[in-house]
């Protein structure tokens, strides 16, 4: 039976709900359900993607190494990368810079200050030896075999000395000096041995065929060169050791009042020196 709604009675107001906490919690999770489910998943990485990576790398290093050893094993340059710019080469010192560096070793600095030592010594030998012989080293107005110019022959205290000058003036740029340390009989004696008119002459005919000056001017005396007996001595040519020119013959020397021995005679040969 049908049930017929009174027209006259009111319908009810229509009136909110009251929200219901349960539904809107579901609700509120079912939103970030739909959320995080639209979302794309993100792919992890794994452990094959890594080893994978590392073999591709294995590779490429491969293939490097066989393109270095296309190259006969020269510098491995990969064939994209452009060679380097070749550096421009330092200028080089001059030879005098270079030589000066090498004075910051000690070495070399003692070497020199040795060297230097030597010659100073040489110096002074050669200074007292002409000034014990009869001539004077060095200076101005001076030849080339250190003997002055101007310098008068002074006659020697003993007959070694006064020969060995006879050796160190011949040598000389004046060898015709050398006839100052004979007497008249002396540089007749000297002129005549050598087929010469004169002294003078006959001591240049000696030096032209002097080949070292200084070697002829330090003869070397034998214990038995020089006989001395009183005011007069002899002094053979044969026991006296010369180089650098010829060996000259016997001498007579006399001693004078003063001191001095003065070349009192000269001859090319004695005859105690045959045998």
């Amino acid at each position: 039976m049908l049930c017929v709604a009174d027209q006259h009675e009111s319908p009810r107001p229509n009136l909110p709900e009251k929200p219901r906490t349960a539904e809107v919690v579901d609700a509120e999770v079912v939103d970030s359900e739909v959320v995080e489910a639209d979302a794309p998943a993100r792919p992890q990485q794994s452990a094959d993607d890594a080893e994978f990576r590392q073999y591709q790398q294995f590779l490429e290093f491969q293939k490097f190494r066989e393109w270095q050893r296309s190259q006969d094993g020269e510098v491995a340059v990969p064939p994209s990368a452009a060679p380097p710019a070749a550096k421009p080469e330092a200028p080089k010192k001059a030879w005098w810079k270079r030589a000066l560096g090498l004075l910051r070793y000690k070495l070399v600095r003692r070497l020199i200050y040795l060297l230097l030592a030597l010659l100073l010594l040489n110096y002074l030998y050669n200074s007292v030896m002409t000034s014990w012989f009869g001539s004077t080293g060095g200076g101005n107005g001076t030849g080339n075999s250190g003997i002055p110019t101007d310098s008068v022959p002074v006659k020697s205290t003993n007959p070694q000395q006064a020969v060995r000058s006879v050796y160190n003036y011949l040598r000389g740029a004046g060898p015709e000096r050398t006839c100052e340390l004979f007497d008249a009989d002396g540089k007749s004696g000297f002129a005549g041995a050598y087929q010469a008119p004169d002294c003078a002459t006959a001591a240049r005919q000696v030096h032209q065929q002097i080949t070292d000056p200084n070697a002829y001017a330090n003869p070397k005396f034998d214990h038995n060169a020089v006989t001395e007996i009183g005011q007069e001595a002899q002094v053979l040519g044969c026991r006296v050791q010369v180089n650098g020119g010829p060996r000259l013959g016997t001498f007579k020397l006399t001693k004078q009042s003063d001191g001095g021995w003065t070349i009192s005679a000269y001859a090319l040969q004695a005859e105690s020196c045959g045998g």
